[in-house]
């Protein structure tokens, strides 16, 4: 169900929400970036372009979100202190972006990979900014995703303020240093903009358990998909 773009714009600032956020592959941010903003994985897929598989593609096309872009809330690396599962690079957008009235806006009540295949839109999904405004609370924060329904185009680029890299502190194949390597990459596409060049930054982290997980719980084929490009000798899909 589609939201008013000012009335969740107002209810985002009462909540304290300041950004919204999509976790990528550096290889689909690459995609990314190339073609000017971010695409659903469906218009990536009709477009003939490269993306990272994902395990959840099936469920997204049977329930017919394929072709939505998503974005949370919030910076789900920071709020559970470990590495986002989609991926190293993290695109942060201003929250005016909700304002764009071209923008077709729902706001799931979880993650598409756990509804039911019987279930409808009003289980699925908040039916107007008051029914998310009284259930604010009731729901974790990561199930409540912001996605952007069929596009058809890339989109929000010009609300980008930020593309964080997470710096795993990982070498790979006795040699291969995945910081240096994902960021020679983005550097590499991102070439003479000097607006995203300023935009692109390291992650900061403090307490946090995303290089040991890098370390010891990611395996070196994930590690691969996730931080190197495609052109990358090492890479396999």
């Amino acid at each position: 169900m589609r939201l008013d773009n000012e009335g969740l714009y107002n209810l985002f600032k009462r909540k304290g929400v300041q950004n919204l956020f999509h976790a990528s592959t550096v290889a689909t941010s690459i995609t990314f970036i190339e073609q000017g903003g971010l695409l659903s994985r469906q218009d990536v897929e009709d477009g003939g372009l490269y993306q990272t598989p994902q395990t959840s593609d099936d469920i997204d096309k049977l329930f017919d979100v394929f072709g939505d872009v998503f974005l949370d809330t919030t910076d789900l690396h920071k709020y559970f202190s470990r590495q986002n599962h989609y991926g190293p690079v993290l695109f942060i957008f201003n929250l005016e972006l909700v304002l764009d009235t071209d923008l077709d806006i729902w706001v799931t009540k979880d993650n598409p990979i756990n509804w039911d295949r019987h279930s409808d839109l009003t289980t699925n999904y908040f039916q107007s900014v008051d029914e998310l405004s009284e259930q604010w609370g009731s729901y974790q924060i990561q199930r409540k995703m912001i996605t952007v329904r069929k596009p058809a185009r890339p989109i929000l680029f010009k609300h980008l303020i930020g593309i964080i890299l997470d710096n795993p502190k990982v070498l790979i194949n006795e040699n291969i240093s995945l910081s240096k390597e994902s960021r020679t990459a983005l550097e590499k596409v991102i070439g003479g903009n000097d607006k995203l060049r300023k935009m692109l930054g390291w992650r900061e982290c403090g307490h946090c358990f995303c290089q040991d997980n890098y370390l010891h719980e990611v395996r070196v084929p994930e590690l691969v998909q996730k931080f190197l490009p495609t052109y990358h000798a090492e890479f396999e899909e």
